[in-house]
C-alpha cells in the first residue's frame, strides 16, 4: 500500500477514491477503522463519520484511524479528505492527521474547479458565489461561518495558517514558498486553484518539497496526483508454488522448471514438519522463500524429491504416532501455514498449488469461502480465485498431483506472467 485517504464521510471517500481508482489503482474504501485492506491494495481510503462530531472527537477518529497504518509503513503518503465546502471539522481533523502522520506542513487545495468549487485570494467560492452566501452556510448539521479558508482552518487549530495565491502559483513561487514556511515550524498553507492546471502546478510544488507534505483536498486534487504517488509500479510479480504431491507427475514438472531455470526450489524437510521441530522448519523454509520470492524468482516450496519418499511414511506414522491420513493432515495443515505467512511477508503473482490436500490446506488458513473458477490453463487445470479470502483476487492455478504433461508447471508460470503482461 503506498497511501492512506482519511474522509469524514462515506460519499466523500468513494469521490475521492475514484479519482485514484480510474488511473489504475487498487483503491479499498473502508467503513470503519477495524476494517482490514487486501494485501495488493495500492490506496486505503478510510471513512471516519466525523463531520457532524465534536472537534475533538473527530480529531481523536482521525488519530485513531491514523495510527496503525503510520506504524506500519511511515513512507505512505497521507491525504486528508475534506469536504470541498469545507463543511464539518476541517482544522480540527487536519490538525490531528498532521499529528499522526508527523508532517509539519499541511498544504490544502480543496477546488474542484469541474464542480464549481474553486479557491480565489484565500476564499471558497461556489459556481462563482461566496460560500458564506451559498446554502453551505447555513447547512442544518455543520453550517459554514466564513468564506475564507483560513479563518475556518483557524476555529479549531492553533497552527498558522499561510495563503498563496493564484498569481504567485502561476509564477512558480509556490514551491519556494512552501520550503520557507516548512522552514519556520508547524505551518498549514491554503493555495488558490480555479482551473485543473492550477491543481497540476500545486501537486508540482508538493512534490519538489524535501518531504512530502500532508494533501488536503478534495476530489480535484486527488484527480492530479501522479500515479507513482499513490500506486505500484506494475509489475509481473513471481509465483509461490507449493508442491505436496509425491507423485512422479508432480516430480517431473518440478524437474522441468528448475532444469530450463524457470524457477527457484525451497526443499522442505516433511519430517521435521511433522516432527515437534516444525517450528524451526516452518521459520527456515518461509525466510528462505521469502528471499528468492523477494529476488522476483518462481519459488517452489517442494516436499517431495525421490521417488523412495513414499518408503518413508511407514516410519514417519511410527515416529509421529499418527494414521496415514492424520500424517497428512499435519504436512498440508503446517505447508498452509507457511504459505500463509510466506504471503505476509513477500509480494507474490500467484499461486500454483499441486494436491488436493494441499489446495485445501491452504485455502483454509487462508480463509478462503470458495474458489471461483476463471479460466482453464491446461486440460483438467483451472485458474482461479480463492473467493473472500486473506489474498482476495490473486490468480490462483490447482492441480491434482497426478495431473499434467512435464511442461504443466512450465506452461503455468507463463500463463499468469501473460496476465500481468496484459497479453
Amino acid at each position: 500500500m503506498k497511501m492512506i485517504v482519511i474522509a469524514d464521510d462515506f460519499t466523500g471517500a468513494n469521490d475521492t477514491g475514484v479519482q485514484l481508482a480510474k488511473k489504475g489503482a487498487r483503491t479499498e474504501v473502508m467503513l470503519n477503522t477495524s476494517q482490514k485492506p487486501s494485501r495488493r491494495a495500492d490506496v486505503l481510503v478510510i471513512n471516519t463519520e466525523s463531520r457532524a462530531l465534536s472537534a475533538t472527537d473527530a480529531a481523536q477518529s482521525v488519530r485513531d484511524a491514523l495510527a496503525p497504518w503510520r506504524q506500519e509503513n511511515a513512507a505512505l503518503l497521507v491525504y486528508k479528505k475534506i469536504d470541498s465546502t469545507f463543511r464539518g471539522n476541517v482544522g480540527a481533523e487536519v490538525t490531528a492527521a498532521m499529528q499522526a502522520s508527523g508532517c509539519s506542513l499541511a498544504v490544502i487545495a480543496a477546488a474542484i474547479p469541474a464542480a464549481g468549487r474553486i479557491t480565489r485570494q484565500g476564499c471558497c467560492l461556489v459556481n462563482g458565489v461566496p460560500l458564506l452566501e451559498t446554502e453551505f452556510a447555513s447547512d442544518p448539521k455543520t453550517p459554514v461561518r466564513s468564506s475564507r479558508i483560513a479563518e475556518l482552518v483557524a476555529q479549531q487549530s492553533d497552527i498558522p495558517v499561510h495563503e498563496i495565491f493564484l498569481s504567485q502559483l502561476r509564477r512558480g513561487e509556490a514551491s519556494a514558498l512552501l520550503a520557507v514556511y516548512a522552514d519556520e515550524g508547524d505551518a498549514i498553507v491554503v493555495i488558490d486553484a480555479e482551473e485543473e492546471r492550477d491543481l497540476t502546478l500545486i501537486v508540482q510544488a508538493v512534490c519538489e518539497q524535501a518531504s512530502l507534505p500532508l494533501l488536503v483536498g478534495a476530489a480535484g486534487l486527488a484527480n492530479a496526483l501522479p500515479t507513482p504517488l499513490f500506486m505500484h509500479e506494475k509489475q509481473a510479480l513471481p509465483v509461490l508454488v507449493v508442491a505436496g504431491s509425491m507423485s512422479e507427475a508432480t516430480r517431473r514438472q518440478v524437474a522441468r522448471a528448475l532444469c530450463e531455470d524457470r524457477a527457484k526450489v525451497v526443499d522442505v524437510d516433511a519430517a521435521r514438519l511433522v516432527s515437534s521441530a516444525y517450528e524451526q522448519e516452518m521459520a527456515a523454509v518461509t525466510e528462505k522463500a521469502c528471499g528468492l520470492l523477494g529476488q522476483q524468482h518462481h519459488t517452489i516450496l517442494r516436499t517431495s524429491r525421490h521417488a523412495d519418499d513414499r518408503l518413508q511414511i511407514e516410519r514417519l506414522c511410527a515416529e509421529t504416532g499418527l494414521s496415514r491420513q492424520q500424517l497428512g493432515e499435519r504436512l498440508s495443515q503446517r505447508l498452509g501455514a507457511i504459505t500463509l505467512r510466506i504471503l505476509g511477508q513477500a509480494r507474490i503473482g500467484g499461486l500454483f498449488l499441486t494436491g488436493g490436500d494441499i489446495a485445501t490446506a491452504v485455502a483454509s488458513e487462508l480463509g478462503a469461502e470458495g474458489y471461483r473458477i476463471q479460466s482453464e490453463v491446461a486440460p483438467c487445470i483451472p485458474c482461479g480465485a480463492f473467493i473472500n479470502s486473506e489474498i482476495d483476487d490473486l490468480p490462483v492455478i490447482t492441480k491434482a498431483g497426478g495431473f499434467g504433461t512435464d511442461d504443466t508447471l512450465c506452461d503455468a508460470l507463463y500463463f499468469i506472467e501473460e496476465m500481468y503482461s496484459g497479453n
